[in-house]
């Protein structure tokens, strides 16, 4: 079982942990998605064509959303998880759900752009390149529908991150995360009883990225929640996982 995925990727992050929570071995195929876009080969969208991170390969099947990844995971897991609780089931779906409806991608360069002022020269331009060097790929490409897809996204990133006022839209994504927040329980030693589950992993990566670009404030301190997150952040599995807690720009230079 092999795991193409980037350090810094929120939702690769969500496959490691998701994996090392289930103890399932895997080999790890780090891919450089900020210099040398490794997303955008050839030899990878043969296995992901939406060009994106995560995938999982084993010898049965591919798997190239980290959702499907968390899924395969509690299956794998069994009764070690709470999500074979029936009891549990619709509640931990309600939690995993509710995670992927906020555009994290939003939150994170929102708060970049708007805290660091030369990014929001850097970020546009960098996405304008990356939709001329798709556009151009597009008349050769094996799969003009994916690559269509991958460059009407970041038209939508473009537009987001430059029309409007950002300020105002990040204050909108703030609500939306409180709002998610305010959903969880946090009353056991996980989320929704004494072992891990589908919702424990992707909120611990969520509340990890909270921390990384400084709104962890969102969480109440001293809350069942922040207690719980220090629970988290004290398992083998989220020390395994290489959650960002911390912007690490140096990782991105040197391809860790």
């Amino acid at each position: 079982m092999i795991l193409y995925h980037a350090s810094s990727s929120y939702y690769s992050m969500i496959a490691r942990l998701a994996l090392h929570s289930a103890k399932v071995p895997f080999t790890s195929r780090r891919m450089d998605i900020h210099l040398a876009k490794e997303q955008l080969s050839d030899w990878y969208l043969k296995i992901n064509p939406h060009m994106t991170v995560p995938s999982l390969v084993d010898d049965s099947q591919t798997l190239t959303d980290s959702r499907d990844i968390l899924n395969y995971a509690a299956k794998l897991a069994g009764p070690q998880w709470m999500d074979s609780d029936p009891a549990q089931n619709q509640n931990i779906e309600n939690v995993v759900a509710g995670q992927y409806a906020i555009p994290i991608e939003k939150l994170t360069f929102g708060k970049a752009l708007l805290s660091i002022a030369p990014l929001r020269l850097i970020v546009p331009n960098m996405l304008r390149g990356i939709i001329k060097k798709l556009e151009a790929e597009l008349t050769s490409s094996p799969d003009p529908l994916a690559l269509t897809k991958k460059i009407n996204i970041n038209r939508e990133r473009l537009a987001y991150f430059t029309e409007g006022k950002l300020a105002d839209k990040l204050e909108i994504e703030r609500t939306h995360v409180r709002n998610f927040l305010n959903t969880i329980p946090a009353t056991s030693s996980m989320l929704f009883g004494e072992q891990t589950s589908s919702a424990d992993v992707v909120t611990a990566v969520l509340l990890g990225r909270l921390k990384m670009i400084g709104e962890y404030r969102l969480v109440d301190q001293g809350s069942l929640l922040d207690q719980w997150f220090a629970r988290m952040q004290a398992t083998d599995a989220f020390k395994q996982s290489d959650i960002w807690m911390r912007f690490q720009p140096w990782r991105i230079v040197l391809k860790r």
